[in-house]
């Protein structure tokens, strides 16, 4: 299971619990946001790890908009792992993710 794999699943199980709470409750729409912010950070590593990649293929499908894709590859990276560690005690979780 990837990193990616293991948060959207995750953040599947915390809309599902925020959603089970009455439209109107407290917290509710704040929980909704707050996932819906986390899955818009889990995307952009997604992409910036597709463009990455990218970037090291050789021939016409090659990234040439310049800077530096793994710069932004890392901070996503770091982004993710934060992400991720609200979870350590997830059975999934793999510490390999730490640090």
């Amino acid at each position: 299971m990837t990193i990616v794999e293991f948060l959207n699943a995750r953040l599947d199980e915390d809309e599902r619990a925020s959603k089970a709470v009455p439209v109107g409750a407290r917290g509710r729409d704040r929980a909704l946001a707050e996932v819906a912010a986390k899955r818009n950070i889990v995307r952009g590593y997604a992409d910036a790890h597709h463009a990455s990649m990218r970037s090291l293929t050789p021939g016409p499908q090659a990234d040439t908009g310049g800077g530096d894709p793994w710069s932004e590859l890392l901070a996503w990276r770091l982004a993710v792992k934060y992400l991720a560690a609200v979870y350590r005690t997830h059975p999934e979780y793999d510490r390999s993710w730490e640090g």
